[in-house]
């Protein structure tokens, strides 16, 4: 679900999982961070502190994982485009939607548990909160 589209950048909401409430990624068409404008940076520097204000306001997100990780199109032989997965991160319990969220692994890598099923972060909510928090951050959402 797109939540922001610029000159340069895109911002689409992570509606298929909300392990981490506010996920996002921001990306382009560029195969390659060298190949990245003056302008783009600065757009997506303005993203990067637009989604940190929303979600620190709406969420109490405390701190945010902000990563380049190019590697699956590379391994599943696929054109790659540089995009960046925006993360925020919880210290304290976030309460939405009659529910206790818990950022399990508060700082550390938060792909680091990703790979086994026990220890992974669970997203909590249904496809139906998912959606709400989706148009929670687009009601907040000033950059245009």
């Amino acid at each position: 679900m797109e939540l922001y589209k610029g000159k340069n950048w895109n911002v689409i909401f992570g509606d298929w999982c909300q392990d981490h409430p506010g996920y996002c990624i921001i990306g382009n068409n560029k195969e390659s961070l060298s190949e990245l404008t003056a302008e783009d940076w600065v757009e997506l520097g303005q993203l990067e502190k637009e989604l940190e204000r929303v979600c620190k306001k709406v969420f109490g997100a405390t701190m945010f994982n902000f990563c380049c990780l190019m590697n699956n199109a590379y391994r599943d032989k696929e054109k790659p485009k540089v995009h960046y997965h925006f993360v925020p991160r919880y210290k304290n319990e976030l309460k939405l939607f009659g529910k206790v969220y818990k950022d399990r692994h508060f700082g550390y890598n938060f792909w680091k548990w990703n790979l086994s099923k026990f220890k992974c972060q669970k997203d909590p909510y249904t496809q139906e909160e998912r959606l709400k928090i989706f148009e929670i951050m687009k009601e907040e959402f000033n950059l245009k």
